[in-house]
């Protein structure tokens, strides 16, 4: 925000120093020449924001290859944002590349951030340091995050860490409270859904699940564990229906199941509805 700002600073004294070489010194080509450089130095300056902004289209796109290749050109220019490095360390952690978000992170210098900087760097070093089997202090770090400043991020990541550590009970309460503060967010609902599962409140589980399910909930918990929930009841063809659709989802590193579990499931399935035929 900062960088911004100063960029449109430099915009504005270059249409001001434009403005004078046209009209008070009436040089048309000066003033267009003036701007036109101040221009090109606000460009040149913030180069490394456009270069990340196309990391940012071909990671949406897919391209992780081309985007992460961007995004290394970003921060090796000097004066690259934190927030930049911050978030390519997000998106290497959700790729499955945690050692090296790890080494983003790692060169990042805190006391140089603002709150918000220094917030987000906080989350995703915690997400990190629980991909290098840290849970209990990814826990910690969230919580302490918690008593700064109330996130969607840290409401979303946290109701999910507490699920990964077992402490169903703890979840349970935390996702009561998350999905009570933002009602319509997706994974928060997850969250609570699956708390309800690993305690065994199946009948509540499955009805957020299904909630999730008929608004095409884009990832795929939701229909994983409604699957498990179908298995339960033996009733394995809509199981396996539903984990095939999981499998049509977008999988993030950052969360436990993967595509391999899912199909691990239908195997066996498939296997049992086989021999039993």
């Amino acid at each position: 925000m900062r960088r911004n700002n100063s960029a449109n600073i430099i915009l504005v004294l270059g249409a001001v120093m434009s403005i004078l070489c046209s009209f008070v010194l009436k040089n048309v080509i000066l003033g267009i020449g003036v701007f036109l450089v101040v221009f090109g130095i606000v460009l040149y300056k913030q180069r490394a924001s456009f270069i990340a902004s196309s990391a940012v289209s071909a990671y949406k796109k897919g391209n992780f290859e081309k985007s992460f290749s961007l995004y290394e050109k970003a921060i090796a220019i000097q004066g690259c944002s934190n927030m930049i490095k911050i978030v390519y360390a997000y998106r290497l952690i959700c790729e499955g590349e945690v050692s090296q978000g790890a080494k983003v992170l790692g060169a990042l210098n805190t006391e140089q951030m603002d709150a918000n900087e220094r917030l987000n760097y906080n989350a995703t070093n915690a997400l990190s340091i629980w991909k290098q089997g840290g849970l209990h202090r990814a826990i910690e770090i969230y919580e302490a995050l918690l008593n700064e400043k109330e996130s969607v991020l840290i409401y979303e990541t946290l109701g999910y860490l507490l699920i990964c550590e077992k402490d169903y009970e703890k979840a349970l309460a935390f996702n009561l409270k998350a999905v009570e503060l933002y009602s319509t967010n997706e994974r928060m609902q997850s969250n609570l859904a699956t708390s309800y599962y690993y305690l065994g409140q199946h009948q509540e589980a499955a009805k957020i699940f299904k909630s999730l399910i008929e608004d095409y909930a884009n990832f795929p918990e939701p229909y994983y564990y409604y699957g498990r929930l179908l298995e339960t009841r033996e009733k394995y063809k809509g199981a396996v229906k539903y984990w095939n659709m999981a499998l049509e989802k977008k999988f993030s590193g950052i969360y436990s199941l993967a595509q391999e579990d899912i199909q691990d499931k239908i195997n066996e399935i498939e296997e049992n509805m086989a021999s039993e035929a």
